[in-house]
């Protein structure tokens, strides 16, 4: 599993910036979704997307964004767990590292579903 979140995130790396701008908007515009079909697990999703972004940056502000899948991942199960945790104890569940570690890949994995934003060239400036 490790592999898929690698993947994306190297993918994504280049387009972080674009990408994550439009990335939270959606993730905070399908909420409504999401607890339809998953009642009151939305807040879950929009903090795990906020996270994988926030590790995302954060290896690319340190100039090592590529090869440092598990990494990331680590550090987002790490941030997340207590929040998961207890999310879930709250639905009267019981969860392991590893449900929270799918449910992280699965997010990555809708994320991975938004396509890639087109880099545009800027639009020339206007003669005054």
């Amino acid at each position: 599993m490790a592999s898929s979140f690698t993947t994306i995130l190297s993918h994504i790396g280049s387009f972080f910036k674009s990408f994550f701008d439009k990335a939270l908007p959606i993730a905070k515009a399908i909420e409504p979704v999401i607890d339809v079909a998953l009642p009151g697990i939305a807040g879950l999703y929009t903090a795990t997307v906020a996270l994988v972004t926030n590790a995302e940056m954060t290896a690319t502000a340190a100039g090592s964004q590529a090869g440092t899948g598990p990494q990331k991942l680590a550090m987002v199960i790490s941030a997340l767990t207590p929040i998961a945790t207890q999310y879930f104890k709250d639905q009267g569940i019981t969860v392991e590292e590893s449900h929270i570690t799918n449910w992280v890949n699965a997010v990555v994995a809708s994320l991975n579903a938004i396509p890639a934003p087109t880099p545009t060239t800027p639009a020339p400036a206007l003669a005054a």
